[in-house]
């Protein structure tokens, strides 16, 4: 009798996302067979905040013949596979897909990483609270939440935040870090112990402090609070210089502020392809988190986080209770309070200190290692694991 248990995850979640991949990985390391049934539809947008009548009208055609493939592919899969997981961005999967699973008695876990309710009405604000879409998009959560055995939440508060704005049974959650992709971020050797040197091979202790930012722009991220403490640096004659890799709903606003300010020390990058931005946070002396002052941001460790921290690059960021469980002020990270920009301006001139960069950089690999890694996703996944395990040995006993 087979003792491996097999998940089918499926949908038209993104696969190159981090969450999904690094997931999909973890549950092998856990013990665990993946099958994977992918439609691909989202891939096709890396900014996703405007959205129009044409774009909404080609997303519903994808969609449409996604799930034309998805359904045949999935319904023969469940007939080996133990359990149905379905990936970011999957709440439509969810309705569509998942009843496949029920029907065939196998159970549904679903990996949303966010609501569509928290990202696209509370955070970026692209629908009013009490407007029929956002109602409809709240009901399109609930319903995808609802119909799961199992959701996966990347913190405890969001872990709450899905329990009472949705109603999903604390029980029904499991807590699973972000992680990072070991493959791409990992951390590099450093000659930090020659006289003269600061925290990379061949730069000297003149040089200015490189200071790096990557995303999409979204309001989470406090680009605001980035852009003036930049000014602020630039004021007092702090060495330091910026760069901003990105582009998205909050862009054109921070090119403006940054003009308006006078601020010279940034540059700004579109974007950095997946497979070199490892590379590029190993060179930094300093990499930002988010600093938005919103709901949605003090309960996310973002994926940025992850990463610079499993490269053992110092990393500033705003201060809240999820940040708290993974990094300690002063020791593993600066944690700084949000729309805060002359305390991040403080946080960053600290850490021109080349010690106390290096202490911050080795802290917050130490806490990778112990809360942020693929090993510590495989442990949090271990109930998905035996979820499936036990609900397969169920079915195949009745066979």
């Amino acid at each position: 009798m087979r003792s491996t248990p097999r998940v089918c995850y499926a949908g038209t979640y993104e696969r190159d996302y981090p969450r999904n991949r690094i997931v999909i990985d973890a549950l092998r390391d856990a013990g665990a067979q993946v099958e994977e049934a992918h439609a691909p539809v989202f891939e096709r947008r890396r900014d996703k905040s405007s959205v129009g009548l044409a774009t909404l009208g080609g997303l519903a055609v994808r969609l449409a013949l996604a799930y034309l493939r998805l359904i045949p592919d999935v319904a023969l899969r469940l007939l080996r596979c133990d359990a149905l997981m379905l990936g970011y961005v999957g709440q439509l999967d969810a309705l569509v897909l998942a009843p496949l699973a029920r029907m065939l008695g196998r159970p549904v876990i679903f990996n949303p990483l966010v609501t569509l309710t928290d990202t696209v009405v509370e955070d970026r604000g692209q629908f009013a609270p009490d407007s029929v879409p956002a109602r409809a998009i709240a009901l399109l959560d609930r319903l995808a939440l609802g119909i799961a055995d199992l959701v996966l939440a990347d913190t405890t508060e969001n872990a709450r935040y899905m329990s009472e704005r949705f109603g999903v049974l604390p029980e029904k959650i499991v807590v699973v870090p972000v992680g990072s992709d070991e493959g791409v971020f990992f951390p590099s050797e450093r000659a930090t112990d020659r006289p003269g040197c600061s925290t990379e091979a061949g730069r000297t202790t003149d040089d200015p402090l490189d200071v790096l930012f990557v995303g999409k722009f979204i309001p989470l991220h406090g680009i605001e609070t980035v852009v003036r403490a930049t000014a602020l640096l630039e004021r007092r004659g702090v060495p330091a210089r910026f760069e901003l890799v990105g582009t998205g709903q909050t862009y054109q606003a921070a090119r403006t502020l940054a003009n308006e300010l006078g601020a010279q020390s940034i540059a700004w990058t579109d974007w950095i392809p997946f497979d070199r931005l490892g590379a590029r946070l190993r060179a930094a002396d300093v990499v930002l988190g988010v600093f938005d002052g919103g709901a949605k941001a003090a309960r996310v460790i973002p994926n940025k986080v992850y990463q610079s921290t499993a490269c053992g690059v110092a990393t500033v960021t705003r201060r809240c209770p999820a940040i708290e469980t993974y990094l300690h002020d002063g020791e593993s990270a600066l944690l700084v309070s949000p729309d805060d920009a002359e305390a991040l301006a403080q946080a960053i001139e600290r850490l021109c200190d080349t010690s106390l960069r290096r202490e911050i950089a080795a802290g917050g690999r130490l806490a990778y290692e112990q809360r942020g890694s693929q090993e510590a996703v495989a442990r949090a996944l271990a109930p998905v694991v035996a979820l499936a395990r036990d609900r397969g040995r169920a079915w195949r006993d009745r066979g």
